[in-house]
């Protein structure tokens, strides 16, 4: 077991203490990775530091009679010099040091360790259960079994997607720890994620017609009779988005059986904008119509020169667009 007493990352603490711890472990960090780090920050951090035989891990450690804000300096010279390393990061990685433990060797966070678990037992339960004759290759469909043999073969694709699920969230945290950028209080999301590959997994593994694959995948070699189901397992446990993926389309697929496909929508659709297009088209040529056979009959009954340029004046105002500096203009006048 892991030793309980030490400092728990993950709990709100004074702020003048977890500016300490954060500035120490950087300042440690930095030093043992080579980079430069000014003596001012050095002086400040073995200042606030009170020289007794206790452990450093008490708060009573970190002076209260020393303005903070020089430490605070301190703190923000070092996150810059540590970046993209986050503060955080750097004093979890500090404080999971001094913790002891048979599972340490698993991994240097708790959460690390406890993937690892999980992917130690999916992976047993994936060799042990593939070695029972009750999981064979042709094996798995919900519809066509029942009883002990189906739930051995439901265990399996859950522990080929908990392979999945777990590698990815191993690959991922493994990424953030080795750039220092690794948050601890997005813990329980990498939880969170691998169940949702596990659902995923399994999900794509019962619902996927392995027939329907191996037809369009006849010509590829690397894929043995049977693979299809444990396969498609480890990639919904990888990628819950694919499992998401597949379900969208078929919910848009079963929609379309009763408003018709997107290409028939886009269809109607078009064709309702050049309706409405032609119906106003031909409604404004209506109106010139009209506009011209008031204007010949002015010029029929003998009107003035002036009388025309105001009739020609209004049809254009009623014809062509207006822009906000002619209607002033026009009011002006």
């Amino acid at each position: 077991m892991e030793d309980s007493k030490s400092f728990d990352p993950y709990k709100q603490t004074n702020i003048r203490y977890q500016l300490y711890r954060e500035a120490r472990a950087m300042a440690e960090y930095a030093l043992a990775n080579g980079k430069t780090v000014p003596e001012t920050v050095i002086r400040t951090i073995d200042a606030f530091a009170i020289q007794d035989d206790q452990v450093l891990n008490d708060r009573i450690n970190v002076r209260s009679d020393l303005d903070i804000g020089e430490l605070l300096v301190a703190h923000c010279t070092l996150a810059k010099i540590v970046e993209p390393a986050k503060p955080k990061t750097i004093l979890l990685l500090d404080i999971e040091q001094g913790v002891t433990g048979f599972m340490k060797f698993l991994g240097p966070v708790s959460l690390i360790r406890q993937m690892m678990i999980a992917a130690v037992v999916s992976l047993i339960l994936f060799i042990g259960l593939s070695l029972t004759e009750e999981v064979s290759h042709d094996s798995g469909n919900i519809m066509m079994q029942d009883g002990y043999e189906l739930l051995l073969n439901l265990m399996f694709y859950l522990s080929a997607a908990g392979l999945g699920a777990s590698f990815a969230a191993l690959y991922k945290a493994n990424t953030y720890i080795a750039n220092g950028t690794f948050d601890p209080t997005y813990h329980a999301s990498y939880w969170i994620q691998f169940f949702l590959g596990l659902i995923a997994g399994l999900i794509l593994a019962i619902m996927v017609s392995e027939a329907y694959f191996s037809k369009h995948l006849s010509e590829t070699p690397f894929l043995e009779k049977g693979i299809i189901r444990p396969l498609l397992a480890m990639l919904g446990g990888f990628s819950a988005d694919l499992t998401h993926t597949v379900l969208s389309r078929l919910v848009e697929t079963i929609r379309s059986l009763f408003t018709g496909s997107p290409r028939d929508q886009m269809a109607n659709k078009k064709k309702a904008l050049q309706n409405d297009f032609a119906a106003q088209h031909n409604q404004e040529k209506m109106h010139m119509a009209s506009n011209l056979v008031t204007l010949q009959q002015i010029i029929n009954s003998g009107a003035t020169a002036e009388e025309l340029n105001q009739k020609i004046d209004l049809i254009l105002k009623d014809t062509l667009p207006t822009t906000e500096i002619q209607r002033k203009s026009i009011d002006e006048e």
